[in-house]
């Protein structure tokens, strides 16, 4: 038996749901709307059969109770079969109309309707026996009362089966009464009295079948809402990737041409121009990253991936990036955490996290230092970032983690950023769940600070630190379909000293590589072709003709991704990437390779 189910309603939009409105009035949809509607009504009364079978149960058991104290035993035995008889019909109709899925809406509510029926004739038929047994006590027609608020209101039929149901428990009675002998004026009495009932009923059963059309296709229009802000988010997902890769493409060719010229031996007006060039564009990748982080967080694109590791040297790292920017600007910044300790969290929005709170310190701050402190509380981690400059009020403390917000900006510089560091952060300390603060009074610098788990401490090698950066020493597959980008990484790895051979596609990668033989594979993640930078790193291993280590440059940050590479024992850099990243994952990908020269 196929059941139809509220997924009828399913596809129906927003405009087609509004229309169906002027069915309120007249308790009819048009449709697969109505059908819909029918199963929700069913499902509705199959929410309430406990308790259709407890009080249906109950009172028969009571009014059978009654009938054994207060009847003639003769008549009680008449009266007691009839109720058992009613009971055992009205039990089976419960069990048989109330499920949903295996019984459809029109058959349940006929059963149903059906089964109230049978409760309103046992009670007539009692009251007839009673009556014509010339019982020493009044036997009146109240018990009808309680059926036919069963009907109208506990059973939750619809308007249609309830009305029909109850008048002809009414018309059974008054026909009853009638063949029976009652006076007139009694049965015109107990006539208006059960009719004035149920058309109040009827009333009622009609504004509750109003209030449940209403009440479901709004319900409806939450849905329709819901599947087109999924579309739309799906939209927005679709187009945030594609800007990631398009807009940071351009920008990551730009960052290595630009660390290839600060590799040359440049003297004055033209260094200076190098370095300003170098700042405009990292404050372009500064924005770029902002704009789309925000973009992300808010449609729930980012899955944190924790692991351990060493808090120490990884802060070095991330103060070092700092570090020429804060010398301009005459901010010292400095580190305050014990050596031996880790944590365990998301590197990347750590790094974010961090990244932005030290930015903020270091543009809006006017302070002269700015401290990271990280101290241990029990199981976690406080981590602090200090500063000694201006302040905050504590009216203006909630109102930097809005976006777009820059309180000392008024003229909206774009070397000051966009806005959007703050609440970045607050978004990213929500996704990480990490309990977080901040103290600042004015005059009396600022503390943001929040808590991350204690990680396991790593045992790493010692890393050798040399004062002049080391030619590197090997032979390079580089895999990239952007002309630019690939001439930029080319140049750029060819001045390191590395040996490149450049491929412009999966295709050409596939036959070079057959005859040429790499310490290391560098590939763009999107190619031209049919394979894509992780699906060619898998075919050339499997075919045998590349079995090194290898790292994936990509703008794609999605969770899938990343495990994937994880699996596959390949690195991973998103773009735009910075040179002093680029150059250390060559190195190590070089120390990992097993034919490569040692570096000079």
């Amino acid at each position: 038996m196929t059941s139809i189910t509220a997924s009828a309603a399913v596809g129906i939009d927003e405009p087609a749901l509004l229309a169906q409105q002027r069915g309120f009035a007249r308790l009819r949809f048009s449709g697969p709307l109505e059908q819909a509607f029918q199963h929700y009504l069913h499902v509705k009364m199959a929410g309430r059969v406990v308790v259709v079978a407890a009080s249906s149960v109950l009172f028969m058991l009571l009014f059978m109770w009654l009938d054994h104290l207060y009847l003639p035993p003769e008549v009680a035995r008449y009266t007691l079969s009839i109720r058992a008889v009613a009971l055992v019909l009205v039990c089976l109709a419960i069990w048989y109309g109330n499920r949903p899925g295996r019984v459809r809406p029109a058959r349940a509510f006929a059963v149903s309707t059906l089964a109230y029926c049978c409760s309103g004739l046992m009670v007539v038929m009692v009251i007839t026996v009673a009556r014509l047994a010339e019982v020493p006590i009044r036997v009146t027609h109240d018990g009808l009362y309680l059926v036919l608020l069963s009907g109208f209101f506990l059973l939750a039929l619809p308007m249609r089966h309830a009305v029909i149901g109850s008048w002809a428990i009414v018309l059974s009675y008054l026909a009853a009464a009638q063949l029976s002998g009652s006076e007139p004026a009694r049965v015109i009495s107990d006539g208006i009295f059960l009719s004035s009932f149920a058309l109040m009923g009827s009333l009622g059963a009609y504004i509750y079948e109003y209030l449940q059309r209403q009440s479901f296709v709004n319900e409806q229009l939450l849905e329709a809402a819901r599947r087109r802000a999924e579309r739309e988010s799906q939209s927005k997902t679709h187009f945030l990737a594609t800007a990631s890769h398009d807009l940071r493409q351009p920008l990551h060719a730009m960052l290595l041409f630009i660390q290839h010229l600060q590799d040359q031996v440049l003297e004055g007006e033209a260094r200076r121009t190098v370095e300003r060039l170098t700042d405009s564009t990292q404050l372009l990748q500064a924005m770029l990253n902002s704009l789309l982080d925000i973009s992300r967080l808010s449609v729930g694109m980012v899955r944190p991936q924790t692991r351990s590791f060493n808090l120490r040297p990884w802060l070095e790292r991330l103060v070092a990036s700092l570090e020429t920017y804060a010398r301009r600007r005459g901010i010292r910044l400095e580190i305050e955490c014990p050596a031996h300790l880790a944590v365990q969290s998301d590197p990347l929005l750590l790094e974010r996290l961090l990244r932005n709170y030290l930015n903020n310190a270091l543009i809006h701050a006017e302070a002269s230092l700015v401290r990271i402190e990280v101290v241990r509380v029990e199981a976690r981690l406080r981590i602090a970032v200090v500063d000694n400059g201006c302040g905050l009020a504590e009216a203006d403390q909630e109102r930097i983690f809005e976006e777009f917000t820059q309180l000392r900006n008024p003229a909206r510089t774009l070397d000051k950023g966009v806005g959007l560091g703050l609440s970045i952060c607050r978004q990213i300390l929500h996704l990480l769940a990490y309990p977080s603060g901040l103290w600042s009074r004015v005059g009396e610098g600022a503390r943001f600070w929040f808590e991350a788990p204690v990680g396991e401490w790593q045992i790493e090698p010692q890393e050798a630190v040399n004062a002049a950066l080391p030619q590197l020493r090997g032979q390079v597959a580089l895999i990239e379909n952007d002309r630019v980008s690939r001439e930029a990484m080319q140049t750029l790895l060819s001045s390191w000293g590395c040996i490149v051979w450049a491929f412009a596609s999966a295709d050409e990668a596939l036959v070079g590589l057959r005859t040429v033989a790499v310490d290391i594979l560098l590939s763009d993640f999107r190619l031209e072709g049919e394979l894509n930078g992780l699906e060619l790193i898998r075919h050339l291993r499997e075919r045998g003709d590349y079995a090194g280590p290898a790292a994936l440059v990509t703008a794609d940050t999605s969770e899938e991704l990343t495990e994937a590479l994880r699996l596959a024992d390949i690195q991973l850099l998103y773009k735009p990437v910075l040179p002093a990243r680029l150059r250390r994952t060559v190195q190590q990908l070089l120390a990992q390779a097993p034919s490569a020269a040692p570096a000079d």
